[in-house]
């Protein structure tokens, strides 16, 4: 959770500064790094975008994206699809902000000042979720790599995109009415379920020395260990006596029981088993990723239906969302195509290329 605090902090606050703009294990130049030519990495209508601003951006995503997936190991191919993503968004917010610039919209400093103060209240509440005493907003803003004045100026930039944005959208007419979002509701059924909940106990047996170490002699060990506790349960003793006395789960000490959980929460295989028993029936002896389990159900609650009214608007504001995204990109590709107007100096698609891969990143063809 630290880890995603810090790498919210960065993201949303505004852009990384030198503290946060590594990725941890980022020791050496690797493949997008050694594509960053010496000085811009593209020029926009005249503007250049530096290979030094570029590099912090595209540290500070691997950095988020690494400890969001809790994975250090990212191969060659996601790193340069990252650099792709990041000189997309870059060019495109660029051109964005001159068009902001060009319309004459401004963004009041009170708005600026009002969401700077949003943003440090949701990451004071969140460090002090952590542990934290009350973070000062020097604290805030240290973890964010960021002077003050650099916060409130990504903020207003930020802002002034997406007003702009909201403009190109209101040009395109782009607007989701009710028959619209009430389609959307009927073909996915499924985005709209409050997930069905059930209520089990468990026991768990891990091979020695681990289940990802184990040999085959220690997970036929680990599951005569719960095929003991099975018949001890059959044979009338109290499920959470057993647990307590043979179960290797950390809820071993509350006797397996691990309270109505939604289904979507339960780890799959659990999911699995339990959707075939009928409350209080025992399951046999199964294995996972993790060791040797033994399932109990004591009850569950069906999924329900989340009604259109109170689903209507939520819909309506993300397929906005994913409109006005449309004409935003619609408005940008003609200037990103022409090359008298963006000029693309990092070669990350050829490396991309190189890398054995077809794909194609629609952010940005280089030149």
């Amino acid at each position: 959770m630290k880890k995603n605090v810090a790498a919210l902090l960065v993201s949303l606050i505004g852009c990384a500064g030198s503290v946060w703009a590594q990725a941890p294990d980022i020791t050496r130049m690797d493949v997008v790094e050694r594509s960053v030519p010496d000085g811009p990495v593209a020029i926009v209508d005249g503007v250049a975008i530096d290979g030094k601003e570029f590099l912090q951006d595209y540290r500070r995503h691997l950095h988020n994206v690494m400890n969001m997936v809790g994975d250090s190991d990212v191969n060659d191919e996601f790193r340069v699809r990252a650099g792709l993503t990041i000189l997309g968004d870059t060019i495109r917010t660029e051109i964005l902000f001159k068009e902001a610039q060009r319309r004459n919209i401004e963004v009041p400093e009170a708005e600026v000042q009002a969401e700077y103060t949003k943003k440090m209240d949701y990451f004071s509440k969140m460090l002090e979720k952590e542990g934290s005493a009350s973070p000062s907003e020097a604290q805030i803003l240290e973890k964010a790599g960021q002077t003050r004045e650099e916060a409130l100026e990504s903020l207003r930039r930020q802002l002034l995109v997406a007003k702009v944005s909201e403009k190109i959208a209101k040009d395109e007419n782009v607007e989701v009415t009710t028959q619209e979002a009430k389609a959307y509701y009927d073909e996915n059924p499924q985005l709209f379920q409050v997930p069905g909940r059930m209520h089990l106990n468990q026991m768990l047996a891990v091979p020695m020395p681990g289940a990802a170490k184990a040999d085959e002699s220690a997970w036929k060990t680990a599951e005569q260990k719960m095929e003991k506790a099975r018949a001890r349960v059959l044979a009338g003793e109290q499920f959470a006596a057993v647990a307590r006395d043979m179960s290797e789960a950390p809820d071993a000490s509350k006797g397996g029981d691990m309270g109505m959980i939604a289904a979507s929460a339960l780890p799959p295989f659990f999911v699995e088993i339990a959707s075939k028993m009928k409350p209080g029936d025992l399951s046999g002896v199964f294995r996972s990723e993790y060791g040797v389990h033994l399932i109990r159900l004591v009850e569950t609650e069906a999924a329900e239906n989340v009604p259109f009214e109170e689903a209507r608007e939520k819909i309506k504001l993300v397929l906005s969302r994913a409109e006005t995204e449309e004409a935003v990109l619609k408005f940008c590709e003609p200037i990103i195509s022409d090359v008298e107007r963006t000029k693309v100096f990092i070669q990350l698609e050829r490396t991309l290329a190189s890398l054995g891969t077809n794909g194609k990143d629609d952010s940005k063809s280089e030149k």
